[in-house]
């Protein structure tokens, strides 16, 4: 037996409009009113940022004892982690505003988070590298590494950037110690080299080679001089399978821009900021730390381009006060109300149906209309 259904010949305007009014409202409605997600493995990033927001402040009474005053225009925070322009250990020209960001506790927590996604656990061998240029996100680095109850091997330098930890008197390895004597930290260089060019600090005025020297003895660590770029690299790759005893690397990070580690600019450049999985395209030909990992299969994660990295994990850039620990988008995130969202589109199926596929639709928006006067519906089979 067929079925027999009624439709109008055609839907109105003013149907239209509705419809259309109703869908344009869901819209605004879902952006309004977001609900929040919250971000997995929340209390290994607190934990995390806490003892990076404990480093900072151990760090910032170090540098007032140091001597060398703050300068609140380029360290708005007064966190004591950024340097000055330019010095007899500074490598290369930084990007200021870069420097800033990390000045953030959360980033040890957005490190959990990559080491996470790398499939890093408790009591994995973690190899590092770092120089002076980016002693927060060090800190940072250090801090997750020991949160999650890593084991991690680094291999430092003491050059740095402009804004780094470029003090003379004051570099990264010097905080390293700092840290470790203060009981913050039990991660520390095993091995460092000078940095800069060619590694061993070629285009430094003499006393700058030999400020980074002296603190790298004075800290008992192993000086890596090598002069061919090939044995900087082996040396550094022996040292790390030396260091893991027969276990396998579960990652490399690399923070900042160490030629050894990055394989010189292209290398740092070819990489993508955070985790990579694979080797990219552009670094097959190179030579670097970060590319031999890489295609051992160790996944490697890159933490440079730091506002990149800022906005990735919804942290501010250039905070003109410290952050507070727990704060960004890597704790918690804005994400569209599902509940909300599937209650409009329901609706909005409802409407579709009401004036389109049945005449009730019709016949609300012309009560009064006489018979005959308009198109009536008309019967389908």
């Amino acid at each position: 037996m067929k079925r027999v259904y009624w439709r109008p010949k055609s839907v109105s305007r003013t149907a239209l409009l509705l419809i259309s009014a109703f869908a344009i409202l869901g819209m605004v409605l879902v952006e309004q009113f977001p609900t929040v997600r919250q971000m997995p493995w929340e209390a290994e990033k607190m934990e995390a940022a806490q003892l990076a927001k404990s480093a900072f402040d151990v760090i910032a009474v170090a540098r007032e004892q140091s001597g060398e005053p703050i300068d609140s225009k380029v360290d708005p925070t007064e966190s004591g982690l950024l340097g000055i322009s330019t010095s007899s250990v500074t490598s290369l020209t930084g990007s200021l505003p870069a420097k800033q960001t990390t000045i953030n506790p959360n980033f040890a927590a957005a490190v959990v988070q990559i080491l996470k996604d790398a499939g890093v656990k408790k009591g994995d061998v973690v190899a590092v590298g770092v120089s002076g240029s980016f002693p927060a996100m060090n800190i940072c680095t250090y801090a997750a590494l020991e949160t999650l109850e890593t084991q991690p091997i680094v291999i430092g330098s003491g050059a740095s950037s402009s804004w780094g930890a470029n003090l003379p008197n004051l570099l990264w390895l010097d905080m390293e110690k700092i840290l470790a004597d203060d009981d913050v930290f039990a991660t520390r260089a095993i091995a460092a080299s000078v940095g800069g060019e060619a590694d061993r600090g070629l285009s430094f005025p003499r006393e700058g080679v030999e400020a980074i020297r002296g603190v790298i003895e004075e800290n008992g660590i192993q000086l890596l001089n090598e002069k061919k770029f090939e044995n900087i690299l082996e040396q550094r790759m022996e040292i790390y399978r030396q260091r893991s005893g027969g276990k396998p690397i579960a990652a490399y990070i690399n923070v900042g821009g160490g030629m050894a580690s990055t394989g010189r600019t292209a290398g740092k450049e070819a990489f993508k900021s955070g985790l990579n999985e694979e080797v990219p395209d552009e670094a097959e030909q190179l030579d670097g730390i970060m590319e031999r990992f890489g295609k051992a299969g160790v996944p490697v994660i890159h933490l440079v381009k730091i506002r990149s990295l800022a906005k990735e994990f919804g942290l501010p850039e250039s905070p003109q006060t410290m952050p507070q620990v727990g704060e960004g988008g890597v704790f918690k995130k804005p994400d569209y109300n599902r509940w909300l969202a599937l209650a409009i589109l329901l609706i909005e199926m409802a409407l579709l149906y009401l004036f389109i596929r049945s005449d009730v639709g019709f016949r609300l928006l012309r009560p009064g209309t006489k018979r005959g006067a308009q198109s009536a519906p008309e019967p389908m089979v």
